[in-house]
């Protein structure tokens, strides 16, 4: 039992590593604040599962670190924190959105109250108070990436005047399954750290035994992993098509590219939305690789639409080409890398 545990820390290790390592790489490719974030979320998570991990293989180490916890603000507590503030960040960016008031309350909310159960009494209550914010943090960032979601799709599928996009929709699918999947290992995180604090485990002064690992919680970690090396694996293979692409196409795209923005008097600014509507890009994916609202987005499709006389985005597309054919190049094509 005692190898099969190492072996499963070790596996842990090893997972949030890689994923780590592929967001760092990601970043260093692409300087974008997300890739940052998801390396320093499971930077922390190896962090945490090594505090567990000793916590489970040293005898002399659990016996200090329980009772610390019982009586001073822990190392836990800053993990706990930094988690939350992570998940905040990594939700808003992808859902193109600013972090909230409401958001920045719920961190501070979620570390006064860590700092201040040392205070409670000893007992089993107290350790399930700590615990219990960072499940309802989690249930109520779900809740809200659900709903968002939601009402993104609602407003898209109303604007009968834009295109909904693969994969926009393909995103949204899975961004919807990680919340439903998060609420579900969050209430059976619930459910299982319930039952070990109050039937199993001992907050007896001088006696403290406490078990610091939930299997729910690794499960839903292990899923974000999972999810996030796919993610990744794919954001890399992409940047690297794209830059073969660019060495291969730049003397004939570029010229044509920029004699059409002449040709229909384009903005710098436009000349950019316009290539990534080419590309595919719905409004989300403009505002955040351009860093610009959603609103300003808008207002450059509508004046590319102006300009250029049309209505819908295939039709922007589709007299780009047009545009190309008769410069006797090569028409860009929906194939271009994203």
């Amino acid at each position: 039992m005692a190898i099969l545990l190492i072996l499963y820390n070790i596996g842990l290790i090893i997972l949030f590593t890689v994923v780590a390592t592929l967001a760092a790489i990601t970043y260093s490719k692409n300087k974008k604040r997300l890739y940052l974030v998801i390396t320093l979320l499971f930077l922390f998570l190896i962090l945490n599962n090594i505090l567990i991990y000793l916590t489970e293989q040293l005898p002399w180490f659990s016996v200090k670190f329980n009772q610390l916890f019982m009586t001073t603000p822990s190392p836990k507590t800053i993990l706990l924190v930094a988690h939350t503030f992570f998940l905040v960040l990594i939700l808003t960016t992808t859902l193109s959105r600013k972090i909230s008031f409401w958001q920045y309350g719920l961190v501070i909310s979620h570390a006064l109250v860590l700092l201040l159960v040392p205070m409670l009494p000893n007992n089993a209550f107290k350790i399930w108070i700590y615990y219990f914010p960072s499940d309802l943090v989690n249930i109520t960032l779900a809740s809200y990436g659900l709903t968002t979601l939601k009402q993104a799709t609602d407003k898209k599928k109303r604007a009968s005047n834009i295109d909904i996009k693969a994969k926009s929709v393909t995103t949204q699918v899975l961004l919807s399954k990680l919340m439903f999947i998060t609420l579900i290992m969050t209430s059976l995180t619930i459910v299982e750290d319930s039952y070990v604090i109050f039937f199993l485990d001992n907050y007896t002064f001088g006696n403290v035994r406490m078990t610091n690992r939930s299997i729910s919680e690794d499960i839903l970690a292990i899923i974000y992993a999972i999810t996030a090396i796919v993610y990744l694996s794919k954001k890399l293979l992409t940047v690297s098509q794209s830059k073969k692409y660019d060495a291969n196409q730049q003397t004939d795209i570029v010229p044509t590219h920029l004699q059409f923005i002449e040709t229909y008097h384009m903005t710098s600014r436009e000349a950019e939305v316009l290539l990534l509507l080419l590309q595919n890009k719905n409004n989300q994916d403009i505002s955040r690789e351009l860093y610009i609202s959603m609103g300003t987005v808008k207002s450059h499709i509508h004046n590319i639409f102006s300009k250029l006389n049309v209505t819908k985005r295939n039709q922007v597309k589709l007299l780009y080409a047009e545009y190309q054919h008769s410069q006797k190049l090569d028409p860009m094509t929906t194939d271009i890398p994203t």
